[in-house]
């Protein structure tokens, strides 16, 4: 228990930073056992139990290990779905939810988010053989950009291109092979699936838009209100980690864009 709280002290003196006087009794109880539980949801390259070994692997998965390296904190995952990761924080069922959710402010009303560890951007996949350089270049009169229908991603779209035919689909799949197909000029989703989507068909290349072109959400985690001690260890952690270039590491561990780490700047 000292050693836990003389690490804790340690990373938070190392920002200047204060914990409460008094702990809440999550903070407390994860603090005498040296255990917090964590809620996750499968995220191939973040968060997923590799088949062949039934242990977890991927980018959150290698944060963690580190955490639990810098503060003695072991971690319990318990899986679950993206749509039971509130409702089982709210029902104490975990601690924390370490999954990557991107805080918003209609989460943020069932929710307290620590600051974004990571960053995702919109961005294209087009032809290999397309001239586009930019947003601007597809938003030309009789181009179709595709898009997934409900996602960030068509939000998105639709108050970028003002020119361009925005057209939506229900699943990934078909709104790519439209671009696959020649039927439409782009398909629109964030920086890290269309990187992968581009790295494996060799008829698809990545189109990145300038930071200002394009709209940014933070990767963070998420614990319950009242918990305040908590979001501000896990603060401390994140704000450490940065400085250290923990998350750029990380980044090119999992071959993810360097915009991960770096955001829009």
């Amino acid at each position: 228990m000292l050693r836990i709280l003389t690490l804790v002290a340690a990373l938070t003196a190392a920002l200047g930073l204060a914990l409460p006087a008094s702990a809440s009794e999550t903070f407390d109880r994860i603090m005498s056992t040296n255990k917090m539980v964590v809620g996750v949801a499968p995220w191939n390259g973040f968060v997923a139990k590799n088949p062949a070994t039934d242990e977890f692997e991927g980018l959150i998965v290698d944060d963690i290990k580190m955490l639990t390296e810098q503060t003695g904190i072991e971690v319990e995952f318990v899986n679950t779905t993206w749509s039971g990761l509130i409702a089982g924080l709210q029902a104490g069922k975990w601690d924390v939810i370490m999954t990557g959710m991107g805080a918003t402010p209609e989460r943020a009303k069932a929710v307290a988010f620590t600051e974004a560890w990571g960053y995702l951007s919109h961005v294209a996949v087009v032809p290999a053989d397309s001239p586009a350089q930019s947003r601007g270049d597809l938003d030309q009169e009789g181009n179709v950009v595709t898009v997934v229908s409900g996602t960030s991603a068509h939000r998105f779209a639709e108050r970028a291109f003002g020119t361009a035919e925005v057209k939506s689909f229900t699943d990934t799949g078909a709104a790519v092979l439209e671009v696959m197909q020649g039927r439409a000029q782009a398909y629109v989703g964030d920086s890290i699936s269309n990187k992968t989507r581009a790295e494996e068909r060799d008829e698809l290349r990545l189109l990145e838009f300038a930071p200002e072109d394009t709209e940014w959400n933070g990767l963070n985690h998420a614990v319950r209100y009242g918990d305040q001690d908590l979001l501000t260890f896990l603060d401390t952690y994140i704000r450490v980690m940065k400085l250290r270039g923990w998350y750029q590491e990380l980044a090119e561990r999992w071959n993810m864009p360097a915009s991960l780490a770096t955001g829009p700047n």
